[in-house]
Formats: structure tokens, sequence, C-alpha cells
């Protein structure tokens, strides 16, 4: 995101350098970097890769990667020690986790040496397969040399505020290109992830794909299948299938259509997620497709005006994955499935990409409940807990996006409208806290069992159909129930 609108750096009418140089000066994180330069002039710092391909096209970077070459990595260790907290990731990678002083809520820093990367004869393309060589004397241009995309190729000089772009990666920025650096076939057999990466980049970014890497990653996805044999005999993939899940998700989530057509035509969504290309072979009654459909209701759930109708800002992660059911044979499980076999639930639950594999199931599970269940009939409590929750309010935008697409009359949609009005009446002033809860029972000198369930639903049906506003007044109405029974 932009911060506070339109952040300074996202100005086109000025040098990219300048745009940097802006980003640079308003980041805390990098206030230490000016002593770095006046205790060690020989050493050179640069701002790299995804964080100066972010500044430039105007967003704020969560993470900040920086290239520090010309000086020892125990000098700088020592230097980074004094001016906040730094652990050393490891010799293989020379790379140090850095968060300055004064930053601690912040994400660390990375800061690496300058690397080159070398494959061996027993390479299977994956990335934890590449021998990489860690020297403070390497040049960052030979640095950029080993990285996967032209956007990702350009630093940025701390000291003397110029841009380094040997692979044109500013051009690319300005076209809206992803194209591999140097040769796209030697990229991807170096490291398969970079496939992934390049389809997640182009939907995330809302980039094309250059040709001749294009062609390439439909050539080499057979790399991601990639299998090597662990010290104990196993077989495992090079491409880990959690890893390909994410950068799935990734694009879906920032692009959803778009990234089905990019794995589509590539032939990725072939290979990792079947069950979801057989919706592209899948023809229904008006002659479009399974998946055509799929991606309609996608763009649906995107429309302002849907979902501020259901009080929303955005459709969650949760509602766009199970779109993606919409049209499966048994949906709940094979969606499930699919979850599970890409890991989709990987991310932590405060993560806006986190999906929970369980609430999959449930949303489709009760994808069809209106049509059969009239929710005038309900009692409010039953209504409450399927349709006023978190997956129940994504299930109803859900339910809305598919009649839209479908464009039908029926009483499914009639309810829908009925269900949204009662959901507004009951929750005209906000959702109500419960007036008692387990202990209020066990005053009344009840032992906790299956019984306790009805009772409680029995004191907020009063609640939520203005029987009883206070816990006086629902303690008495469980009395009563107590005494009809």
């Amino acid at each position: 995101m932009i911060s506070g609108g339109l952040a300074q750096y996202a100005n086109r009418s000025i040098t990219p350098s300048s745009r940097v140089a802006i980003f640079v000066e308003s980041e805390p994180r990098l206030t230490w970097t000016s002593l770095l330069a006046d205790a060690h002039p020989e050493a050179e710092i640069y701002l790299v890769g995804g964080t100066v391909r972010d500044v430039l096209l105007g967003h704020t970077p969560a993470d900040i990667d920086l290239v520090i070459r010309n000086l020892e990595p125990e000098i700088l260790e020592r230097f980074l020690a004094r001016q906040g907290a730094v652990s050393f990731v490891g010799k293989r990678f020379g790379t140090f986790k850095f968060t300055p002083h004064g930053c601690r809520s912040k994400q660390p820093l990375d800061i690496a040496m300058p690397r080159t990367e070398t494959i061996s004869n027993k390479h299977k393309s994956g990335r934890r397969d590449l021998k990489i060589n860690s020297d403070h004397l390497i040049s960052i241009d030979e640095d950029l040399s080993r990285r996967d995309f032209t956007i990702n190729a350009i630093a940025y000089n701390l000291q003397n505020e110029e841009i380094s772009d040997p692979f044109f990666g500013l051009r690319d920025l300005d076209s809206g290109i992803i194209r591999c650096v140097l040769n796209p076939q030697e990229r991807f057999f170096e490291d398969a992830t970079r496939i992934l990466r390049g389809l997640r980049f182009a939907s995330q970014l809302g980039f094309a794909i250059d040709g001749e890497t294009w062609e390439a990653i439909q050539m080499n996805l057979s790399l991601l299948n990639n299998t090597s044999m662990t010290d104990e005999g196993t077989h495992v993939y090079s491409v880990s299938r959690e890893l390909i899940g994410k950068e799935f998700l990734l694009g879906f989530l920032a692009h959803p259509t778009h990234t089905l057509d990019l794995w589509l035509k590539s032939g990725a969504l072939k290979q990792h997620l079947p069950s979801v290309f057989i919706l592209s072979e899948t023809v229904e009654p008006d002659g479009e497709t399974a998946l055509e459909k799929t991606k309609q209701v996608l763009h649906i759930l995107h429309k302002r005006d849907l979902l501020t109708t259901h009080h929303m800002q955005a459709p969650s992660s949760r509602v766009l994955v199970a779109a993606l059911g919409l049209f499966l044979e048994d949906a709940p499980t094979q969606l499930h499935s699919v979850c599970k076999k890409m890991r989709f639930h990987q991310f932590s639950v405060n993560d806006r990409a986190h999906v929970d594999c369980g609430s999959l199931s449930w949303i489709l599970q009760h994808l069809h409940d209106l049509e059969t269940i009239d929710p005038a009939s309900m009692r409010p409590s039953a209504f409450e807990r399927l349709f006023c929750t978190e997956r129940g309010q994504d299930l109803l935008l859900l339910i809305h996006a598919r009649h839209l697409m479908s464009g039908r009359h029926s009483i499914g949609r009639e309810r829908l409208l009925q269900t949204m009005r009662i959901s507004n009446n009951i929750y005209h002033g906000g959702k109500p806290k419960p007036l008692i809860g387990g202990s209020d029972l066990k005053m009344l000198g009840l032992e906790p069992g299956p019984m306790f369930r009805d009772l409680l639903d029995v004191a907020r049906d009063a609640q939520l159909t203005g029987h009883a506003s206070s816990k006086e007044e629902a303690i008495f109405c469980i009395k009563t129930h107590l005494e009809q029974r």
C-alpha cells in the first residue's frame, strides 16, 4: 500500500534514484547506514532487489534488503551489534538479520554479503541444491546477475545515490514486464521456484511476462516435480508442495482471475491443481466452462457495491478460495484435499493469506442451505450461529455472488435477501454480547451437560428478539423454560 495516500517516492516526475533517496531518508531503519559509511568509508551499501522494485512502483516495502560489499563480515557484525540486535544467519548465505535500536516493532532488515551461485552435476533445480559463494569482494553487478528477474536486479548505492541497473530492470518496470535475468532456461534450471515467482509477480503487479521467459516457464514446469534422495533413503521434492501452494495463493489473492489464467495457460494448473483444471474442461448447460463461471464469481466478489451491501472492505482469503469449489463435484471434500495438499493453511492466523481448511469445507457444505431452509423459521440463536459469524458472512457473500453470476431468479435468492434483512435487524446496533454464560447456569444449581447448550440458546433467543435485555431477565426466561418442560 502507498502510505499516506501518495508517497513522495511514487512521483514519476523525478528520477528513479531521487525517488529511492526520498524513501531512504524517510525510513528510520536505515539511519544507521550513515554511521557505517563514516566509520568504514571503504564499504559500499546498497538497497537491492524487491525493496528497490517496490519503492520505484510507489509502494511502501515491508521488507528491506541490503547488500554491503568491501567490508569483512566480522567487522560488519561488530558494527551492527553496537547499533542494534544482530544475528548471523550463516556462512552459506552470508546474511544478517538486523533490528536497529528503536525499531523493535518493525521487521528486521536482511543484510547480505554479495553472492554468486553455482550448480553441481547432481543439481535437481531446488533452491537448496545451489552452491552459494558469499564474498564481500564480489562486485554488485555480479551479485545482481544471479537474481531471478530484471525488476529484482536493481541496486541503489546509499553513499553516491546512484542506481546500478545492468539488466535494464528500470525499463521493464516502466513497461510492466516480467523478464528473466540473462538466459531464462538457465535461471529456471538453477532454481525452479523462479517459475512460480514469475507467475506470482505477474499477478501481484499486473505485469505481462516476456515472450522468451513465458516460453521457458512452459518448457520447464516439469522441474517442479524433480526429486532428490535424503540420507534416510526417501525421495523428496526439490521444490516443496508447500512452496508451490504459497506462490499460488499469494498470486491468487492478489488477482484471482489473472492467476487462474496464467496457471492454466502455462500448464501449472493441470500439473499441480488438477481438480481445479478439470473445471476448464467441464462445459455447463449454457456452453461456458465451469472455470469461466468460477472466474465470473471471483470477479463479482470484488465488486464494491456487493461488498458494501455486506459491510465488507474486501473479500477474505477464505471466501476467495472457497469460490474455487463452486463447481467441483463433492466440493467440500475435494477443496479440503487441495487445501491440505498445497498447505494453504501455512500462513499465520493474523496474515491476510491465512486459510482455514475446515472453514472452506463448512462454507461449501452450507452453500445450498437457503434452497431448503426458510431463515424466517429459524430460532434466532441457530440463525446467528449459521449466518452471523465471520465464516457465516463469507457464506452469504459467496451465495450472493453465485446468484448474481447466474442471473436467475430462485427461492434461494429471495431467502438470501431475507437473511440479510434479518441479520441487519438483529444487529442494527451492533452484535450484542451474550447476557449469560455457563457459569451463570452453574449458579442456578444446574449440572454441565447437553442441556446447557439448549438453555443458553433459550437466553440468546430471548435477547435477540428483545424479550431479555439484562442478566436477570435472561435467567427468568431460563427458569420459565425449565418450569414448562
